[in-house]
C-alpha cells in the first residue's frame, strides 16, 4: 500500500466565497464520480491495475461535513478501495448551461473507510434520510457504509477561479 500523502497546508485560508462555493456543493448535489484505482486481481480488471476507475455513486454528508457512501462488496470500487483506500469524488453543477466548463466543480480527495458498529448506524440514518430509496438494499449483506476523510479539494468555480482548499477549510 502506498504511503499517506499528508494534506497540503493552502495559504492562509480559502477566501469566503470559494469555501462557500464549495460547501454548496457538497450540500445540494446528491451523487458524485467516485474515482478509485484499480486493485490488481484475477479478474478481467487485472490488466488495467493501478489506472483510475471512474463510477457514479450516491452521497451524503456527516455531521462533519465528511462524504458518506453506501457500497456493494461486489462492486469494482469497493474492490478497489479494499487495496487501496485513495479515493476522489466529483461533485459538479453544470447540467443546462451552454458551456459546462463555466459551471463550478469540486474535487474531493482523501482516503475512504469502511465504517463498522455506531458510526455505521450513523450513516445509515443520514444517508438513508437523504436517498430514502437506499433503503431497498441497504441492509443486504453485501452493502456497507464508507466515509471519506478529506485530505485535499480543489475546486473550479468557472474560468480563472480556482482554489486548493483543506479539510479545514470546509470545517472552520
Amino acid at each position: 500500500m502506498p504511503p499517506d500523502i499528508p494534506p497540503q497546508a493552502g495559504p492562509a485560508g480559502a477566501p469566503a466565497e470559494a469555501r462557500q462555493t464549495a460547501l454548496d456543493l457538497l450540500a445540494t448535489r446528491p451523487q458524485a464520480t467516485l474515482t478509485t484505482l484499480v486493485a490488481g486481481s484475477a479478474d478481467d480488471a487485472a490488466a488495467m491495475a493501478g489506472w483510475p476507475y471512474p463510477s457514479l455513486v450516491l452521497v451524503a454528508l456527516d455531521g462533519g461535513g465528511r462524504p458518506l457512501l453506501l457500497l456493494s462488496e461486489l462492486a469494482l470500487h469497493t474492490r478497489n478501495l479494499r487495496q487501496d483506500g485513495r479515493a476522489a469524488l466529483l461533485f459538479e453543477d453544470t447540467a443546462g448551461r451552454e458551456n459546462p466548463l463555466t459551471g463550478p466543480r469540486l474535487s474531493v480527495m482523501g482516503r475512504a473507510e469502511a465504517l463498522a458498529g455506531e458510526a455505521a448506524e450513523a450513516a445509515r440514518a443520514v444517508y438513508l434520510d437523504r436517498h430514502p430509496s437506499a433503503a431497498l438494499y441497504a441492509d443486504f449483506p453485501d452493502f456497507r457504509f464508507w466515509r471519506l476523510e478529506i485530505a485535499q479539494v480543489h475546486l473550479v468555480a468557472g474560468f480563472g477561479r480556482i482554489h486548493w482548499l483543506s479539510a479545514a477549510d470546509l470545517m472552520a
